[in-house]
């Protein structure tokens, strides 16, 4: 039964989980007609010791603490996709044969086992569908490789907490799936367009390169808004997790010289960040050179003039007007909820309104699962770059 009394079939309510070092963010979501109906959202903080390098060590105190937070949800009838942090992935374009399936998996598994930095039995390999030369023979795919405990331990934990995991995805392919959508509603010039991602989470921001919807590029540094977060708790005596609420208040601003205005109780305040926020501009200004330094100038002209900003981080007010004075970008902040219809409390729309950027991949992920409920799991990893599937 959902919330209005109607009954709904089991297989009809998908559920993104983003799996944070900082905090959890999850998004239920439900196709009705040719709408995308959001049906909850919450995002929560978690205890350090639950994820470390990725992989859940304590999955029962953390199934403990999504069931405590998805009370109010019917998450009994939903199927869910987790996230992967894409800075847990290897990447490679490798040439593989005109392959499907498990054999195409096994011709990617052979030709990068040397470039792991861990045994290739020990890893989820995926691979694209090969784009192929002209006699159709062999084509370039884009290989991705996780180590198995990673995906593992969320499963595990998230299934402990009653959730029924059906697959996996990177954080990249989430931010995508919203792109795609966004730009799939514009005009055919602005479905080829190309961009550039910054998604800037507590610990690491990476950037990715799409051109014509094809993830190109993916770099990660190990700078995010955590910094951000931990100065403030300095200074005004509070924990991170204070710090961080003060952040994402509505009054809170980031001026254009890289002082933070806050309002600490009723008295308002003023903290220089600028030092922390330029190690952010000069690491992506690092990975600008790097990119541009791969590529011939005319493959990569209009890419780097258009920035969008997603990620936690990328809620504060001010940020995207500090990046576009400092690198001379046009940068917009990712609005995943725009175009979609939902029905919340007043508590669960004044953070999700305030705070839309940080749900970008929890709100990919959500509509990962509605897809795969469109169309079979086989024709789902063919399509995509990555997923990995629970087996039947």
């Amino acid at each position: 039964m959902n919330r209005t009394g109607t009954p709904r079939n089991s297989d009809d309510l998908s559920m993104g989980i983003d799996l944070g070092s900082q905090a959890v963010k999850f998004v239920l979501a439900e196709q009705s007609s040719s709408r995308n109906e959001i049906k909850g959202a919450v995002s929560y903080n978690v205890e350090h010791s639950y994820i470390e390098g990725g992989v859940v060590r304590e999955p029962r105190k953390f199934a403990r603490s999504l069931v405590a937070k998805c009370a109010e949800y019917d998450t009994q009838r939903a199927t869910a996709v987790l996230s992967i942090p894409s800075n847990l992935a290897v990447l490679r374009w490798v040439t593989l044969p005109n392959l499907a399936g498990e054999e195409l998996r096994e011709a990617a598994r052979f030709k990068v086992k040397r470039h792991l930095p861990f045994p290739v039995e020990s890893a989820y390999v995926q691979a694209s569908t090969p784009v192929t030369d002209e006699e159709n023979a062999v084509g370039q795919s884009l290989v991705i490789a996780v180590r198995r405990d990673v995906v593992d331990s969320r499963a595990e934990a998230v299934e402990l907490a009653g959730i029924n995991v059906v697959g996996a995805e990177l954080e990249a392919q989430a931010i995508l799936r919203v792109v795609e959508l966004k730009l799939g509603e514009r005009s055919a010039l602005w479905r080829d367009a190309s961009m550039t991602i910054i998604d800037i989470g507590a610990n690491n921001t990476h950037m990715y390169v799409v051109q014509n919807q094809k993830l190109s590029f993916i770099r990660g540094v190990k700078f995010g808004g955590l910094r951000i977060a931990e100065s403030v708790a300095a200074e005004f005596n509070c924990s991170i997790t204070e710090a961080d609420a003060l952040l994402g208040k509505a009054d809170t601003h980031l001026t254009k010289e890289g002082v933070l205005n806050l309002t600490i109780g009723d008295l308002p305040a003023r903290l220089n960040v600028q030092t922390e926020v330029e190690k952010l501009t000069r690491e992506f200004l690092r990975l600008l050179r790097y990119f541009r330094s791969m590529h011939a100038e005319r493959s990569y002209a209009g890419i780097l003039d258009h920035v969008l900003l997603c990620g936690g981080f990328a809620s504060l007010n001010g940020l995207d007007g500090y990046l576009e004075t400092v690198l001379g970008l046009r940068v917009e902040r990712a609005k995943p909820f725009e175009g979609m219809v939902g029905k919340f409390n007043r508590e669960t729309f004044e953070s999700i309104a305030g705070r839309q950027e940080a749900f970008t991949v929890a709100v990919g992920l959500a509509l990962s699962g509605l897809d795969q409920k469109n169309q079979s799991i086989g024709d789902h990893l063919a399509r995509r770059e990555f997923a990995w599937a629970r087996s039947a």
